[in-house]
């Protein structure tokens, strides 16, 4: 069994690596067009990844249900989740923005994970944890919701991206408990790295090396940190803990993209950006605390909360 240490340093890494990758997909677009650069990036993540599985021998996914997974993933989140995400980014969404419309993840892994996993129902603690944590980006990026509010199209497709990522994370859930990380994640990045290529150019895009260092240095950065080592250890911490607490990772790593912006960029701290983290964490503590549980259970009653009935006992009507 894994400490709590190790999963709380994993779950930590990851929302620190994906925290930069909103910004280093916005800088990879002007060296690469969209479809052509997350192609790229997944032709190097799968690549490196069979490189690691032969070092690691890791053992080759076998049976219908694990290769129709690989499949699932492949399509749905390394093609179509990206590809949406990409797209957006490259028709004008900021990457702040991109972020802020992607935190609807946890809302939509609740919904999916409520109707397939059977252990994870969705209860009043979760919903009120959500909403407040949601709340809290909501106030970190106001400024950018007014300004960027006429791109209707390109925020729709970073929204459904964020439905793909849900259903590909509950799918795995429930049905990718035996799967070896690095081979499943080797054969599902490949596969979504062919049907970009495809879409790429389907959507007539034009094929050339990406420029240095915006093109090819963020292809390279996203490949490594951001799909090599951070799903490997997304699908190892998904086989332990709950997919609606992976899914609050998407409130965590606009806060980190804020972050970045002010200590590696020029940006300035916005006081309400502090309050919006404060917001945000407090929704997450919210929803998966213990004590907060007994709290909720406290103020509504345990049988609401759980979702049975309120009606009174036998006898105490």
């Amino acid at each position: 069994m894994a400490s709590r240490f190790t999963i709380g340093a994993s779950y930590g890494m990851l929302c620190g690596i994906w925290g930069s990758t909103w910004l280093a997909i916005r800088i990879g677009l002007q060296g690469a067009p969209p479809f052509l650069a997350a192609s790229l990036r997944f032709v190097v993540a799968s690549l490196t990844l069979l490189g690691l599985a032969a070092v690691f021998k890791s053992r080759l996914p076998k049976g219908r249900i694990e290769w129709s997974l690989i499949v699932f993933v492949g399509i749905v989140l390394f093609t179509a989740d990206y590809g949406l995400i990409y797209w957006g980014e490259a028709n004008g969404v900021a990457s702040g923005l991109s972020a802020i419309l992607f935190a609807t993840f946890p809302f939509q892994t609740a919904l999916f994970a409520h109707v397939l996993l059977r252990e994870e129902g969705l209860s009043l603690q979760k919903l009120a944890g959500i909403a407040v944590g949601f709340a809290g980006i909501v106030l970190i990026f106001r400024g950018q919701i007014e300004a960027d509010v006429g791109k209707t199209f390109p925020m729709f497709a970073i929204v459904l991206a964020a439905t793909c990522a849900a259903v590909s994370s509950v799918a795995v859930k429930r049905w990718g408990h035996d799967v070896d990380p690095i081979t499943f994640n080797t054969f599902a990045m490949g596969t979504g790295a062919i049907a970009l290529a495809g879409v790429s150019l389907v959507a007539g895009e034009s094929w050339f090396v990406p420029s240095w260092p915006e093109g090819i240095g963020a292809i390279l950065y996203l490949a490594l940190a951001g799909s090599v080592v951070t799903f490997v250890a997304y699908i190892w911490l998904l086989k332990r803990i709950e997919a609606t607490s992976m899914s609050y990772i998407a409130f965590v790593t606009p806060i980190v993209a804020v972050l970045l912006g002010v200590t590696v960029g020029d940006e300035v701290l916005d006081p309400i950006v502090i309050l919006g983290a404060a917001v945000t964490l407090a929704g997450i503590y919210l929803s998966t605390s213990k004590r907060a549980a007994a709290w909720v259970r406290g103020m509504m009653g345990a049988r609401v909360v759980s979702g049975a009935s309120a009606d009174p006992p036998p006898g105490k009507r």
